[in-house]
């Protein structure tokens, strides 16, 4: 399983722990010359990514001292945190997971910020083969998800138990990439996806592809993106400063989603992955706009979901899947400062 070979790769990589100091002024150095900060985050950049990226690539530039960062997007979400820990990236744009997996085997990882709040995955299905979760575990059936031990495995796993079904005889496969899991189901290779919303309404042109699981209605928050560094790479001032200046942007971009759906949408179609969402009419793109943030809620304007007690929630479904044994310690993962100093600053 995915989350004991993250307990092995992040020993051999992690960073000593490191604690905390008061935030400091950016250098002067770094102000003159607009730092370029080195962030790693997932390739395809869905629906639900784009205020992330439209943060990273339009707001932060913005910020005095910082110039356009070098986004590196990362085919594979347990990378992420893998190249954070080993000193690669500054910060990382990084799924629970791996994130939890890395800090409970000894990795030096803070979790500092949310990518966005919830999930816009979806498990989708042709429902002209499967009508529920009981037909796939009853039937043998194939489930492909992006990386066995990610966020999505643990949530399939999770609503399983939830609603007591076996799901010992199903085969989990991995598929890297949301439009090679689309075609498999549309071939009938597997029996389920997780997919984003506005990739399921594209499906459910092409025949009777219906939703069977939202993650939104199974649990209060499914977390799956987070904003990660190291505790060691928060020690300097300048990198504290550069972790509140990526928060700043992140907020601003969520709140300009949330308030002005032009301002969406001209961002969509500056960097969704996907040529036909980059293209989507509004009769398409509203409604998927509409779900992100009134019934996902996926763009908080204050993060107000980042603390341990939302976090813990979910701890019992990731021991239950097997991808994490539980002593995770939350209070020292999860650091609020950077976010208290965005919203500070940002009034």
């Amino acid at each position: 399983m995915l989350g004991n070979m993250n307990r092995r790769d992040v020993l051999r990589t992690g960073l000593a722990g490191a604690g905390m100091i008061a935030l400091g002024p950016v250098s002067k150095a770094f102000a003159q010359s607009g730092r370029v900060l080195k962030i790693n985050t997932l390739a395809s950049a869905a629906a639900v990514n784009v205020p992330m990226q439209a943060a990273l690539r339009m707001e932060l530039p913005k910020l005095a001292g910082f110039a356009a960062p070098e986004v590196r997007p990362t085919a594979k979400i347990p990378q992420i945190a893998q190249e954070v820990i080993a000193g690669s990236a500054d910060l990382g744009d990084a799924d629970v997971a791996s994130t939890l997996a890395g800090a409970e085997a000894g990795a030096d990882l803070k979790i500092i910020g949310l990518s966005y709040s919830n999930t816009s995955q979806v498990i989708v299905v042709n429902a002209d083969k499967t009508k529920s979760l009981e037909d796939i575990a009853k039937n043998g059936g194939t489930i492909a998800v992006n990386s066995i031990g990610d966020f999505m495995y643990v949530m399939l796993l999770g609503v399983f138990a939830k609603h007591n079904i076996d799901a010992k005889s199903i085969n989990f496969v991995e598929m890297g990439s949301s439009g090679d899991r689309a075609r498999a189901l549309l071939a009938g290779r597997v029996d389920a996806v997780p997919m984003h919303v506005e990739q399921a309404a594209q499906l459910a042109t092409q025949g009777n592809y219906q939703i069977l699981v939202r993650p939104w209605q199974e649990f209060d928050n499914w977390f799956s993106a987070v904003i990660i560094s190291t505790g060691e790479w928060l020690k300097k001032d300048e990198n504290k400063t550069a972790a509140v200046a990526v928060i700043k942007s992140v907020l601003t971009s969520f709140r300009q989603t949330n308030n002005d759906y032009a301002w969406y949408k001209a961002r969509v179609a500056d960097y969704a992955s996907s040529k036909d969402l980059k293209a989507a009419g509004d009769d398409f793109l509203k409604p998927v706009w509409q779900t992100l943030t009134t019934d996902i809620k996926a763009f908080p304007g204050d993060m107000a979901p980042l603390n341990v007690d939302q976090f813990s929630k979910v701890i019992p479904v990731y021991k239950q899947a097997g991808a994490l044994k539980g002593t995770v310690d939350l209070n020292k993962v999860i650091d609020r400062t950077y976010l208290e100093q965005a919203l500070k600053e940002l009034g």
